[in-house]
């Protein structure tokens, strides 16, 4: 109980010291929400990949995401789910300026992911996913489903959301994929190049074949060998 008396007054006299009464709202939202659901039971609800959720994230540091925002859920597992949380594109922010976009910034390496809102239902302004700041979160921090709050995985926007996080999360290894994919890529130009090459090779010996008289059995054995591939 003694340290319960000395947290409550940690949290006073930092509460009387803090000139933003909005963080103040925030974080005690944030700490009724948790008295609220601390006992309850997990709930037992469908979430899929490319959902979007408004969670209450809790207190936390900067610069990790604090209190109630929107989350693009990207895995599930068990009662745990995969979030990248989602906050206002704010332009007097230089890594939001410069947050990554597949078609006007297709090139940058921001940690910041650019939804417009134009493009998304679920949006009414722009704003930005924060591509290094992956969180594992209980469904108890669900607070509502976003209305159209959807991003469809087989969409060429989610899969680049998700490749980013991958190489953000095992730079190693995607950097080891990527050159697997470049040289499988020129191997598979080299065989279509000797496949070329052998096509040739065979209807310039089918053509210098025909010249000469064969009978009809050997004519459809050498046409045989020369079909083969």
């Amino acid at each position: 109980m003694k340290k319960y008396i000395k947290s409550l007054t940690a949290l006073n006299t930092l509460t009387l010291n803090n000139p933003n009464q909005d963080e103040i709202n925030r974080y005690a939202e944030s700490d009724l929400f948790w008295a609220a659901n601390k006992n309850k039971p997990i709930p037992n609800r469908q979430v899929r990949k490319g959902n979007i959720y408004q969670f209450e994230f809790g207190k936390n540091y900067i610069p990790e995401m604090s209190y109630e925002h929107r989350g693009l859920v990207i895995g599930v597992s068990g009662k745990l789910l995969y979030v990248l949380p989602i906050c206002s594109y704010n332009n007097r922010i230089d890594a939001h300026r410069n947050a990554y976009h597949p078609k006007d910034n297709p090139e940058s390496k921001s940690n910041f992911f650019l939804l417009k809102g134009e493009d998304f239902p679920f949006l009414s302004h722009d704003s930005v996913l924060k591509l290094n700041d992956l969180r594992s979160v209980s469904f108890l921090r669900i607070k509502y489903k976003q209305d159209n709050g959807y991003i469809d995985p087989h969409s060429e926007t989610y899969q680049a959301i998700e490749w980013l996080v991958f190489t953000k999360y095992f730079f190693n290894y995607s950097y080891a994929y990527h050159k697997l994919q470049e040289e499988n890529q020129a191997l598979n130009a080299e065989l279509s190049q000797c496949q070329e090459t052998l096509t040739h090779q065979r209807e310039t010996l089918r053509d210098k074949l025909s010249a000469y008289e064969f009978d009809p059995e050997s004519w459809a054995y050498i046409k045989h060998i020369l079909d083969t591939e």
